[in-house]
């Protein structure tokens, strides 16, 4: 059993926090973000600590691709380890590409109150305190994405909304270049999210000492604008719990947003 605990700041922070501290983030890693002449893309699917060092499959039932016309397609070829999902896709047109876990619901925990202080409890056999005096249940759903560009990047893979909460690219996510950075907007159910914490971690294993890891707010308008010291792979995280949708099985709903970006010199 591990439990957490976090001061009577809020139920969301509490939620936000913990997910943060105790999940990994999932991501979808390809083997290339633009190309001239490639015919496919091979994407990874995992979840980790560390950026695309996988750990643990993402299993989803809704797998699919963003075409560059904006229609949506099933992946080529699906293959699950224990470690990584890996998927194949033809990149059969010009344009840029969306490839996406969908929307997956994640796993469902507890938080109890317990002399004033939120205690968010996990593991199977987890059990509340008996002094809490309120006891809330949450469940995590997340969406990760990347953008593949063959030849002349276009929008309309990007602009295509997949669940509640959005990374929403204002600079094309395939031209992010060293010293001009990267501009996007945070929303929830369309609406901008002011002062939204954002995580940004970039691909170093074992030989980046230290980890590159950034956390940054947006402003007022839900916009975050990021600057990088090196190119590289990164990978970008938020997530915005609320009360969960009527008919759901939990009082609360985590949802969590990654992705998965290059920037080139």
């Amino acid at each position: 059993m591990t439990i957490l605990k976090f001061g009577a700041a809020g139920i969301l922070s509490a939620t936000t926090l913990c997910a943060a501290a105790y999940a990994h983030t999932s991501f979808m890693y390809p083997n290339a973000f633009v190309t001239t002449e490639g015919d496919h893309v091979t994407v990874q699917a995992s979840f980790s600590e560390d950026p695309f060092v996988p750990e643990i499959a993402v299993l989803s039932e809704d797998y699919h691709v963003i075409l560059p016309d904006g229609s949506r397609e099933d992946f080529k070829t699906l293959t699950q380890l224990r470690q990584v999902v890996v998927l194949e896709s033809d990149l059969d047109t010009e344009g840029t590409y969306r490839f996406t876990t969908g929307v997956r619901l994640g796993r469902k925990s507890k938080k109890a109150l317990v002399d004033g202080e939120w205690q968010a409890v996990f593991g199977p056999d987890a059990e509340v305190p008996q002094n809490a005096t309120e006891v809330i249940t949450s469940q995590t759903e997340t969406v990760a994405d990347v953008y593949v560009t063959k030849g002349v990047s276009t929008w309309e893979a990007v602009n295509f909304p997949i669940g509640r909460l959005l990374i929403t690219p204002v600079t094309h996510p395939n031209e992010i270049y060293l010293g001009e950075g990267f501009e996007f907007k945070l929303l929830f159910d369309g609406q901008p999210l002011a002062g939204q914490s954002v995580e940004i971690k970039r691909q170093g294993g074992t030989y980046e000492t230290p980890k590159y890891e950034r956390h940054v707010e947006a402003d007022d308008s839900g916009t975050v604008s990021l600057s990088f010291d090196k190119p590289g792979k990164y990978l970008l995280m938020t997530s915005h719990a609320v009360d969960a949708p009527e008919g759901a099985e939990t009082d609360e709903r985590s949802y969590t947003t990654s992705l998965t970006f290059e920037v080139a010199r």
